[in-house]
């Protein structure tokens, strides 16, 4: 199945599938570990799920100059919503158990697998 996962990711949303099912009725904490803290939460009350979404976040330019008396180099970060971009939605339920992760966009190259569970 790996291999053809990764023929269809191209094609399809093969990683949404692979990201469900390695995250399945995990605890919401392993995610956040793992992903870090969401960009946004939403709430779906007609389905009674919480969805944590992730996008990609890229260094949206530089400066370097003097600062307070002192040269510094700062980088300004941005979430970045175009083709190469990647989307991630986890969808949470009540038992604070994830419950599906759709993904939208290039996300083929993020790794989205958490370490298998004992």
């Amino acid at each position: 199945m790996k291999r053809d996962c990764k023929i269809a990711a191209l094609l399809s949303g093969c990683a949404s599938l692979e990201a469900s099912s390695a995250w399945k009725d995990r605890p919401v904490g392993e995610l956040i570990d793992f992903f870090g803290v969401p960009r946004q939460v939403m709430v779906v009350p007609e389905e009674d799920l919480v969805v944590l979404r992730y996008v990609t976040r890229e260094a949206a330019g530089t400066y370097t100059g003097p600062q307070n008396g002192q040269i510094v180099h700062t980088e300004y970060w941005e979430d970045v919503q175009h083709s190469g971009s990647c989307q991630i939605d986890v969808f949470i339920n009540r038992a604070r158990l994830v419950q599906k992760v759709r993904t939208k966009g290039r996300c083929a190259v993020v790794e989205m697998a958490p370490a298998a569970q004992a």
